[in-house]
């Protein structure tokens, strides 16, 4: 199937969350990252914590000198989604320089806020940790979450308690759900609630958004042009903090005629505006 196949389908979706459609879109990329990790090394589970879920795996070209080491945070409603889905996403990065990293986090209801974004903590510990072995520079990492993983690397990236001392160069938020939760928990869908809970009260502290004053990390944030309006406009809450932040308006793309679950897909195929951006976003952190 070819890429102009592929947004004919993607259009004929209904604009919907639902899994079968997460399905759906990935067994569209499918036959064309059949040959994504060629010349790519993928060391997986690897444990960065004591839980089950605490597994990643580490793309790289042998006989390079990366740039950066990028983690990548999957979706996954906050009760799913798994790193195995993603590692073309990896060799991506690894044939471009840069030492790619995909994780799994604990999920509800098992867990609750702020677990999955604590657990992307301790996976930027573990690369800082493990940098000198890939030779790559534990000071050169970017976090990049999608849906549900976008809104714990927002939480990361933003909230002191969570980030304590561990600096990255920056961060890839696309279609984050939760980034600014509303007055009103009981009017977010069941999953919203699993993981942040129902206590209005807590609504300002477990929004990401509320704690961009303050803070200097350079974003880069995506939507799909098909995401569900819920998902966009968290996205452009948090744009208009971290323009406030920082005076000017942070990198902020609209993806033409992506769904909800196809940005991430398109990486290391011809469609190249998702991974041609982030790989910009990062050689423009290296150079600043």
């Amino acid at each position: 199937m070819i890429q102009h196949d592929i947004r004919r389908a993607l259009a004929a979706m209904p604009v919907s969350l639902d899994p079968k459609f997460s399905v759906a879109t990935k067994q569209l990329y499918e036959p064309l990252l059949l040959h994504a990790n060629e010349g790519v090394t993928a060391e997986r589970d690897i444990a960065y914590g004591p839980h089950e879920r605490h597994k990643l795996d580490v793309f790289h070209v042998a006989g390079t000198n990366p740039s950066a080491i990028l983690i990548y945070v999957p979706g996954g409603g906050f009760t799913g989604g798994d790193k195995r889905s993603f590692g073309h996403l990896g060799g991506y990065f690894a044939r471009r320089g840069i030492i790619g990293i995909t994780m799994n986090y604990r999920l509800s209801p098992e867990i609750a806020w702020p677990a999955g974004a604590q657990d992307v903590a301790s996976a930027v510990a573990w690369a800082k940790a493990n940098a000198a072995t890939y030779g790559a520079d534990g000071s050169r990492i970017v976090v990049f979450g999608h849906s549900a993983g976008a809104s714990h690397t927002a939480t990361f990236l933003f909230d002191p308690e969570i980030r304590g001392d561990l600096a990255v160069a920056g961060g890839i938020l696309v279609s984050g759900p939760a980034y600014a939760l509303p007055p009103d928990m009981s009017i977010t869908a069941p999953n919203i609630q699993a993981y942040f809970g129902t206590d209005d009260s807590q609504v300002k502290s477990r929004s990401a958004v509320s704690h961009v004053p303050g803070t200097k990390v350079p974003v880069m944030l995506a939507v799909a042009e098909l995401d569900p309006g819920q998902l966009v406009t968290p996205t452009l809450a948090l744009a208009a903090a971290l323009t406030m932040r920082d005076n000017r308006c942070p990198p902020l793309y609209r993806l033409d005629g992506h769904n909800h679950f196809s940005p991430p897909c398109s990486l290391g195929t011809t469609d190249d505006e998702l991974g041609g951006a982030a790989i910009r976003f990062i050689k423009g952190l290296q150079s600043a």
